[in-house]
Formats: C-alpha cells, sequence, structure tokens
C-alpha cells in the first residue's frame, strides 16, 4: 500500500471515528460478577493466523464462562478452524467484506441479529475502531478489547497493548481483562471427524505413504482484508530450495486458494507433489502432524503447522518474529538483519524497493540451516 494511499485511508478513519464516537458516548465500567454473564459474543473475523493464536484465549474464556453460552462471529476463512472447537457452542459465519467494504445495509441486519441474541458479554480480538463501536452499537452492554490509540473508545474495559510481545500473549490479555489467570497455552485445533478421514485419503498417498514429508508453503501473506506479499521470500528461492532438499527429503507443496498459481509454478519446475487448496483447514493440521518438518513464510501455514507441533522453519523480513513467530513448537527463524527491519506496522508496509532482509538470504544458506536444524531435532532422515 503506497505512502499517499495509508495517509487518505487513515484520515477518512479519523473522521469516521469521530463521528461514531459522538453518536456512541461510551462509559467505561467494571464487568458484573463472572455468574451473570450468561452469553458471550467472541468477535475474530479474521485472519486465519491471527485466530490460531487467539486460540488460548479462547480456551481461557471457556473456562472463566463454563455455563455461559459462548458465540462466535467469524469469517468464512476462519470458520472450518472454529467448527468443532470446544471453546464455542455456536459458530457465526458471515462474509468477511461485510465489514472489510462496510456494506451498511448487511451490517444492519447483523446488528439486529445480535441484538436480538442480548449478549451480556462482547470480547473483541480487533484493534480497529469499528468493530468496537459495532457491538456498541449491537447493545452488548459490557464490552472488552484493545484500545490502540484511542480505537477502543467503545469498550466498557480498554485494554492497553504493551508493545513488544508475542501476539499469543495479547491476545491473552483480552481473556485476563475478563479474569483469567496464569499463561497462555498452545495453539488449540481440533479437527473433527470430516477433517480425519479426508487427512485419511492424503496420509495413505504420496508423498506420506513412503516418508514423513517436508511441507513447504511459498506463498501466504493474504487475507480478506489485505495482501500481504511484502512477507515472502522470492519464488524462485523455493525453487533452488526445493531442488536441494528433494535430494534427502520428500517434499510437497501447501497453500491456499490464493497461493495456487504460485504453488503451481514451483511444482512445474520441481516436480515436487503440488497439494495446494485440495484440503481444508483442519486436514492439512492433520497433515502438518505426520510432516517431518514445514518451511514456509510468517503466514497461515506457519502458524497451523506451529499448532500441530510440527518443526518449523520460517522467513522473517518486514514482521517481527517476536511478535508473529511459530508458539511453542522447534522453530528456526531466517531473516537478513538490517537497520530498517522489522517494518510493518499495524496493518502498513512502508514503501521499499529493496527487500534484503528476505532476498538475501539464499537457497544454499537456507538448506544448510534446514538440515542442521533437523540434525538437532534427530529427525533428518
Amino acid at each position: 500500500m503506497s505512502k499517499k494511499r495509508n495517509i487518505f485511508k487513515r484520515a477518512v478513519r479519523a473522521a469516521a471515528k469521530a463521528a461514531a464516537k459522538t453518536v456512541l458516548r461510551p462509559r467505561e465500567a467494571a464487568l458484573p460478577p463472572r455468574e451473570e454473564i450468561r452469553k458471550v459474543l467472541v468477535i475474530k473475523l479474521w485472519a486465519i493466523g491471527e485466530y490460531l493464536m487467539a486460540t488460548p484465549a479462547f480456551a481461557a474464556l471457556r473456562q472463566l464462562f463454563p455455563r455461559a453460552e459462548i458465540a462466535l462471529l467469524t469469517g468464512v476463512a476462519t470458520a472450518p478452524l472454529a467448527a468443532a472447537a470446544p471453546a464455542f457452542d455456536r459458530v457465526w459465519t458471515i462474509p468477511e467484506g461485510i465489514f472489510v467494504k462496510r456494506r451498511i445495509r448487511e451490517l444492519r441486519r447483523l446488528r439486529e441479529r445480535l441484538a436480538a441474541e442480548d449478549a451480556d458479554l462482547a470480547v473483541v480480538f480487533h484493534l480497529a475502531w469499528e468493530f468496537s463501536a459495532f457491538a456498541a452499537w449491537a447493545g452488548v452492554p459490557n464490552r472488552v478489547g484493545f484500545d490502540r490509540g484511542g480505537d477502543g473508545f467503545a469498550h466498557t474495559v480498554k485494554v492497553p497493548r504493551l508493545g513488544g510481545r508475542h501476539q499469543v500473549e495479547e491476545y491473552f490479555d483480552l481473556a485476563r481483562a475478563c479474569g483469567a489467570a496464569g499463561d497462555p497455552g498452545p495453539l488449540a485445533v481440533v479437527p473433527g471427524e470430516e477433517a480425519e478421514a479426508e487427512a485419511e485419503h492424503f496420509l495413505s498417498e504420496p508423498p506420506f505413504a513412503a516418508s514423513a514429508p517436508v511441507l513447504v508453503a511459498p506463498g501466504g501473506g493474504v487475507n480478506p482484508k489485505t495482501r500481504m506479499e511484502a512477507k515472502r521470500w522470492p519464488a524462485e528461492r523455493y525453487v533452488e530450495l526445493v531442488d536441494i532438499l528433494k535430494r534427502d527429503y520428500q517434499v510437497a507443496l501447501v497453500g491456499g486458494p490464493s497461493d495456487a498459481a504460485l504453488n503451481a509454478g514451483v511444482a512445474a519446475a520441481t516436480g515436487a507433489i503440488d497439494l495446494t487448496g485440495k484440503t481444508s483447514l483442519p486436514a492439512l493440521y492433520l497433515l502438518f502432524k505426520r510432516a517431518k518438518a514445514f518451511i514456509g513464510n510468517d503466514s497461515a501455514p506457519m502458524h497451523l503447522a506451529a499448532a500441530a507441533g510440527t518443526p518449523t522453519v520460517a522467513f522473517f523480513g518486514p514482521t517481527d518474529p517476536k511478535v508473529n513467530g511459530p508458539w511453542r513448537t522447534p522453530a528456526l527463524i531466517l531473516t537478513h538483519e538490517t537497520d530498517c527491519r522489522p517494518c510493518y506496522e499495524d496493518g502498513y508496509f512502508p514503501d521499499c524497493n529493496d527487500r534484503r532482509c528476505l532476498t538475501a538470504i539464499t537457497a544454499s544458506y537456507t538448506a544448510t540451516r534446514v538440515h542442521d536444524f533437523l540434525d538437532s531435532l534427530g529427525t533428518r532422515c
């Protein structure tokens, strides 16, 4: 996103926020006693990696409110991961475009639907003020969420962002604001029976039938709100790396539908098996559990691999692994340190014509590090 467009977009959002703040006139207030909370609404529409990093907080909310009905409002992309999640009694799936494109008529209908639910508490896992204001507009009396630069003005309990901490920890602060204690646990995925049957089909065929493969995801960085292709290690380097790795490992490519063209090019150049877009997210999670390792960018597949406990090799350029890195799994982070990284901040990348934080990492160097990493875990062969 260009600098001029960033400035214009922020100016428009600031004007809209000021107007909403005037209309809503919210006030801060302590939460009622836990036993009085009958219905909880969790709002997390995107993205897949962020949803996964929020799962320890979801689990904590379930423990806090064992008798309450907890509903998740989420988008089409993340819904498959939530379908069998024990944290939620119900999952409401809506097109992400309702919020991304601010479809007023559909937002009004959604607001009426949520107002009829009569929820006691909303926990908002988004930074943008629009979600804070929407929960208030829907009439939820108690609203917990982040306050980034005043964006949480409509929350009754405002959670500060402390910065420099992992996203899992930050999301867990929302559960702490509701009364949770302790530290966040591992990322949680419950695949469900359909995903298990789906995964069995792939596990009986190459590359899994021969030996545990290395799963590689050259794409990622795309969600319903934005495209962040600046996070990707170059595709031609993936081609070189796969050619090297195939000497020692079974290799397959994975990713979502938006990665299909990119991964098809890598597969055509290397002969690697291409599983891109052929599995559901829960089934892909099960494939990760049977994989030798994962290699990819800061992306949804990386977080899914971490949730599965798969040894993970991740490229980090403009984003910060201290904030978004693999959580609680053996991990190797590859980057080229520069004086300007990490540069990503709250959804925005600066104009950059020199991505040496990623392009300076060679395939041969990466292959050596991958071999050493897997040797250290005793899983190379």
